[in-house]
């Protein structure tokens, strides 16, 4: 247990912010889905629209789970930065973030091989801390997360019989997650659990993390396509998504070629 100098042993329940050292409790007493619908309709109905299509390919669950955490970082109070870390057969890598600062505060729990998200991989339970907390749990993590601003931290493991990674929530609020929705939470996870699980069973788990990094690195010219068919064409994401989907299952063309003829094609003078 963590001392602090000249002190006692402190536990993290015992820190002045309220928070539970690891986990969310109690469980929701509904089925979480009925909760959520009960108490943020609008917000699970989003939820269906936004994560309802099929998993075809690598290129689908990587889509479907930047949604995933676009939605959460739209409907959860707190949330400055969110992203999904994929662990199948090997190192644990981010597979889709909102933006920088996610990428930054996962790299650094890569690298202490600590914190909120691999504490919620490892064990199964949704973490939530605060800054003063984790700096007991995680202390080297915890400084490079304050470093990028970060001060508190919701993590929620994905997968059920299977550790297939988290979902990473970033606050620059030290009590930016004070009181979550852990039923919308499992929504969330469930669809993201849902589309991992389905596309594994399509693949082999270690050839599916080869496939993930791959279309990771293809992602580029994709949304560059879905950018411009969005400019010319007044649609949203999920629609000019579609489009390049259906060319290339037209066309039995893989989706990052269609994209980078596309891309070729309405850039080149």
């Amino acid at each position: 247990m963590p001392t602090p100098p000249g002190g006692t042993p402190r536990h993290p329940a015992d820190d002045p912010a309220g928070f539970p050292p690891l986990g969310i409790a109690p469980a929701p007493a509904l089925h979480p889905v009925h909760e959520a619908v009960a108490d943020r309709p609008h917000d699970v109905a989003e939820v269906v629209v936004e994560l309802g299509r099929s998993i075809l390919d690598e290129h689908d669950l990587l889509e479907l789970l930047q949604r995933v955490v676009d939605v959460a970082a739209r409907t959860i109070a707190g949330v400055d930065s969110a992203g999904v870390t994929a662990h199948l057969h090997g190192r644990p890598f981010t597979a889709v973030h909102t933006d920088r600062t996610t990428l930054e505060v996962d790299v650094h729990q890569y690298e202490a091989d600590e914190g909120p998200c691999l504490q919620a991989m490892r064990t199964g339970e949704v973490v939530r801390v605060d800054v003063a907390t984790s700096r007991l749990l995680w202390p080297e993590f915890t400084a490079d997360a304050e470093a990028a601003g970060i001060r508190s931290f919701l993590a929620a493991p994905l997968g059920a019989e299977h550790r297939l990674g988290a979902l990473n929530l970033y606050s620059r609020s030290p009590d930016g997650f004070g009181t979550p929705d852990a039923a919308f939470l499992a929504v969330l996870t469930a669809h993201a659990t849902r589309a991992i699980e389905d596309y594994a069973r399509l693949s082999a788990a270690d050839l599916l993390a080869v496939q993930l990094r791959e279309a990771l690195a293809s992602r580029a010219p994709i949304e560059q396509a879905k950018g411009i068919l969005m400019a010319v064409h007044g649609i949203d994401d999920g629609a000019a998504f579609e489009r390049l989907r259906t060319e290339s299952q037209h066309r039995n063309v893989r989706l990052h070629e269609v994209a980078v003829e596309f891309v070729r094609a309405h850039t080149t003078r």
